[in-house]
C-alpha cells in the first residue's frame, strides 16, 4: 500500500517528466509514439460509461468532465491513455476547476492548468481539440442582507452590495459588480444577485461581497467579516449578515 507522501512523490515525479517533455518540444518534429497511442477513444468514450460533458486534448493529455453521481469529475489522462488523477470539479462560466490531493487543475475552451499543490512552477498546455457545450454560462452570486437586531429600517433605506476583488491585500479592493436595492419598506433579509463576467475571476483569486445599508445617504449599516465567495471553494449564494456602523 502506498503511503500519502509516496503518492505524492510519484505525483510530483510524473509531472516532473510532463514539464520535461514540454521543454524539449519545440526541438521535437513528432510526437513520441508512446503518447501518440491511444487505448480508447476518449472524446467519447472517456468518462468510461458515465455521461460526458466535455473534452479537451492538449499536446499531452486528454481531459474528460463527466456526470457522476454526486457531481461533476475531471478524468485526466496521458495521451497513451493511463490516468494521471481524477477529481471533482465544478464550472465557473467556460472553466472547469478544482483540486485533488495533489494540485488545483483548471481547463477551458483555450488552455489546460496544473498547478501542485506545493506551489511548484504551473504546467499550461494549450487545448487543441474540444467538444460539449462550452458556451459561457451566467455567472452570478446570489444571497442575502440582513441583521440580527430587532430594528426596522425606514423606508428611504438603499442596500448597495459590491463584488469585489481583494486578491492584492496592499491595494484597494477593485469593483467587479454592483447592485442598489431602494427597500421602499422592504425590510431584511434582502435578496441579491450579481452578475459578473467570469473572466474576470482567477482561480487562486481572492473575492468578497461588500454591503452596506444607507439610510437617508448615510452609511448606517456595513458587514464587518470578510463574506469570501466564488473560489477556493467558497460559495456562490451567501447570507451576509451586517452590523451598525458608528
Amino acid at each position: 500500500m502506498h503511503t500519502p507522501n509516496q503518492n505524492k512523490s510519484q505525483f510530483l515525479f510524473r509531472l516532473f517528466l510532463t514539464s520535461t517533455l514540454l521543454t524539449l518540444t519545440p526541438t521535437l518534429s513528432f510526437v513520441p509514439p508512446t503518447l501518440a497511442q491511444r487505448q480508447l477513444d476518449f472524446a467519447t468514450q472517456g468518462c468510461r460509461g458515465v455521461p460526458q460533458e466535455a473534452y479537451f486534448l492538449t499536446d499531452n493529455y486528454h481531459i474528460n468532465i463527466c456526470q457522476g453521481q454526486s457531481g461533476l469529475f475531471m478524468a485526466v489522462s496521458y495521451r497513451n491513455g493511463q490516468l494521471f488523477d481524477r477529481l471533482p470539479v465544478q464550472k465557473q462560466g467556460d472553466n472547469y476547476q478544482g483540486n485533488s490531493q495533489n494540485a488545483f487543475f483548471q481547463v477551458n475552451s483555450r488552455t489546460f492548468t496544473i498547478q501542485p499543490n506545493n506551489n511548484q512552477r504551473p504546467i499550461t498546455e494549450r487545448v487543441l481539440r474540444m467538444q460539449g457545450d462550452q458556451r459561457p454560462q451566467e455567472s452570478k452570486v446570489t444571497g442575502t442582507v440582513t441583521y440580527r437586531q430587532r430594528i426596522a429600517l425606514p423606508p428611504n433605506s438603499t442596500v448597495v452590495i459590491t463584488l469585489q476583488d481583494t486578491t492584492r491585500s496592499n491595494r484597494a479592493p477593485r469593483n467587479i459588480a454592483q447592485q442598489t436595492i431602494p427597500l421602499r419598506g422592504q425590510q431584511v433579509p434582502i435578496p441579491f444577485s450579481l452578475i459578473y463576467n467570469p473572466t474576470e475571476i482567477q482561480p487562486n483569486g481572492v473575492y468578497r461581497i461588500r454591503a452596506e445599508i444607507y439610510v437617508e445617504g448615510r452609511l448606517t449599516w456595513a458587514n464587518t467579516n470578510q463574506d469570501r465567495v466564488i473560489t477556493q471553494g467558497n460559495p456562490n449564494n451567501i447570507e451576509v449578515i451586517v452590523q451598525p456602523v458608528n
